[in-house]
């Protein structure tokens, strides 16, 4: 009676399992990157549309008070600070322009430009102008129509 699976693996066989696992690996690594993006792009459109509602809500409290005449600054201010809010990755007013300022998965507001600033840690989806491959936000108040809205600027594509 022969009993199999009691020799030791040729080099041949050893090299052809750890082929094998290698491809399975950068196959699972490379889903999983693209599934780490996902995820920090969903945050990142989370946060948006948390301070969005957050500054509309404190918009609707200003109009129903009566005082309108204190929104009209609001484009140029920090969204962070009209919602009150605050997440772990805001890295407060800052320049955004030079290079090297913000790390990755990070928020900023460029006073001097009044833009709101995200710089992604991954960005392989990304299709933006800037070459740093931040996604730049411009404050917008419309009082007869959607209220206070952020839009991209320049416009962006993250697949």
């Amino acid at each position: 009676m022969r009993i199999y699976g009691r020799r030791p693996a040729t080099r041949l066989e050893a090299a052809l399992y750890g082929g094998i696992a290698a491809i399975f690996i950068a196959v699972f690594a490379s889903e999983l990157f693209d599934y780490m993006e996902i995820a920090e792009r969903s945050a990142m459109q989370a946060t948006l549309g948390n301070l969005v509602a957050a500054i509309n809500t404190r918009l609707a409290y200003e109009v129903m008070r009566g005082e309108i005449g204190n929104v009209s600054g609001w484009p140029r201010r920090n969204p962070f600070e009209l919602a009150r809010a605050s997440v772990g990755n805001f890295a407060g007013e800052k320049d955004t322009h030079a290079r090297g300022v913000l790390e990755r998965g990070t928020w900023a507001f460029d006073a001097v430009r009044g833009e709101l600033v995200y710089l992604p840690r991954l960005h392989r989806g990304l299709v933006t102008s800037d070459p740093d491959g931040a996604l730049r936000f411009r404050a917008i108040v419309d009082l007869r129509g959607f209220g206070y809205r952020l839009e991209p600027a320049p416009p962006f594509r993250w697949n």
